[in-house]
C-alpha cells in the first residue's frame, strides 16, 4: 500500500506541475480524482503508521523504546537530510550562486524535519522538491506521542530515570513541532482512523465479518467506497473523508488483497522503496518539467510523466540500496550499545 500511495502522490504532483507551468501557481488539482491521488495517499501513509505502531503498543508486552526511536531516526533521517542537501545545492545553482548563506532559521527547520520553503532569495523554493517534507513532522508528533499512550494503556507502576527523561524529550519534540509548524486537526483524524482500524481488527466480532471483508465482495465494497469518495470529496483533508478512508483501509488491514493486486511482486518492491519515491519525486519533476512552456499540451505532459516515473523508481531503488538499507542495518548494533548505558 505504501508503494501504491507513493506513486499516487507522484501523479498528483505531476498534475500540479502542469498547472504550475501555465499559471506559476502551486495549487491542488481542481479535479477530485487527481486531488485525491495525492491527499488520499498521504492519508493512507498516516493510517498505516497509526495502524502499525498502535498495534505494537497493543500486542507487545514490553516495548524497546530505544530500538523503536532509533529505528525511526535511522529510517527517516539519512535520506531526508540527503534530499535537503540536494535541494540546497539545486537552489544555490538556480539562484546564480548568491552571496547570502543559510540562516539559523533555515537550519532549524531542516533539522526539525520542516523542510525548506524559501532559500537564497528564491521564493517558493519548495517547488524543487514538491514540498513533500511537510508530512514528516506529523509522523514525528505521532511517534513521540506513543510513550504517553503506552503510559496510559499500561499504567506503569515504576518509571525509571531514563523513561522519565524520554517522556520529557518526547513532550518537548511534540511541543516544538506543534508550535513551529502547526497541526491540522483533520490530519489527526487519519491517525485516529488507523488506531480505530487496529482496534477493530483485534475485536473478536471482526472475525465474523472477516470472511466477507477479505472476499471479492469485500474488494468490490472497497472499490465502491473509493468511487463514492472521489465523487463526493474534493479534499481528503476533512473528517468525513478520513472516516471513509478508514473504512476503505480496514478490509485491507484484515487481509483483503484487492483481487491479488496488493500482493504482486511489483507493488511489494515499490513498497520497499516507497520512502524514496515519496521524498525524491520533486527533484525528478523539477528536472523534467521546469523548462516546460505554456504551449505544452496535456498529452505532451503525460508522455513525459511516464519516463519521469521510471527515473524516479530507479533513483528510489538506488537510494534504498546506498542510503536507507545501510542505515536500517545499523539499528540493532547501535541500539545494543545504547542499552548498555546506565543512569
Amino acid at each position: 500500500m505504501r508503494g501504491l500511495a507513493a506513486v499516487c502522490v507522484f501523479f498528483h504532483h505531476t498534475t500540479i506541475w502542469f498547472h504550475f507551468t501555465k499559471t506559476n501557481q502551486w495549487v491542488p488539482p481542481t479535479a477530485n480524482f487527481f486531488n485525491q491521488l495525492g491527499q488520499g495517499a498521504v492519508g493512507i501513509f498516516f493510517l498505516l503508521t497509526a495502524f502499525l505502531f498502535w498495534g505494537k503498543l497493543r500486542d507487545e508486552p514490553q516495548i524497546d523504546w530505544v530500538r523503536l526511536f532509533l529505528s525511526r531516526i535511522l529510517r527517516l533521517s539519512p535520506l531526508y537530510l540527503t534530499s535537503m542537501a540536494v535541494m540546497v545545492g539545486i537552489a544555490y545553482l538556480a539562484a546564480g550562486r548568491p552571496a547570502t548563506g543559510l540562516g539559523w532559521n533555515t537550519l532549524f527547520t531542516v533539522v526539525s524535519f520542516g523542510g525548506i520553503a524559501d532559500i537564497f532569495g528564491i521564493k517558493n523554493a519548495f517547488v524543487i522538491n514538491a514540498g513533500v517534507t511537510w508530512t514528516l513532522h506529523y509522523e514525528w508528533i505521532f511517534y513521540c506521542a506513543l510513550p504517553f499512550w503506552a503510559l496510559a494503556l499500561r499504567g506503569y507502576k515504576r518509571l525509571r530515570v531514563v523513561g522519565g527523561i524520554g517522556l520529557v524529550v518526547a513532550g518537548a519534540v511534540i511541543y516544538l513541532m506543534w508550535h513551529a509548524y502547526g497541526v491540522d486537526s483533520d490530519m489527526l483524524m487519519f491517525f485516529a482512523a488507523g488506531i480505530l482500524s487496529a482496534e477493530f481488527c483485534r475485536w473478536p466480532g471482526a472475525l465474523r465479518l472477516k470472511a466477507f471483508l477479505i472476499s471479492a465482495w469485500g474488494s468490490a465494497l472497497v472499490l465502491l467506497l473509493l468511487v463514492g469518495l472521489v465523487l463526493t470529496f474534493h479534499s481528503a483533508y476533512t473528517v468525513g473523508a478520513a472516516i471513509v478512508y478508514g473504512l476503505i483501509f480496514t478490509p485491507i488491514a484484515l487481509g483483503n488483497d484487492m483481487f491479488g493486486i496488493l500482493t504482486t511482486g511489483t507493488l511489494r518492491k515499490l513498497g520497499e522503496v516507497s520512502y524514496g519515491i515519496y521524498l525524491l519525486q520533486g527533484f525528478v519533476l523539477y528536472a523534467f518539467f521546469r523548462s516546460a512552456t505554456v504551449r505544452e499540451t496535456p498529452l505532451d505532459h503525460w508522455l513525459w510523466a511516464i519516463p519521469a516515473a521510471v527515473v524516479l523508481v530507479v533513483l528510489a531503488q538506488l537510494s534504498f540500496t546506498l542510503i536507507e538499507r545501510p542505515a536500517m542495518n545499523r539499528v540493532i548494533p547501535v541500539s545494543a550499545r545504547l542499552r548498555q548505558l546506565r543512569f
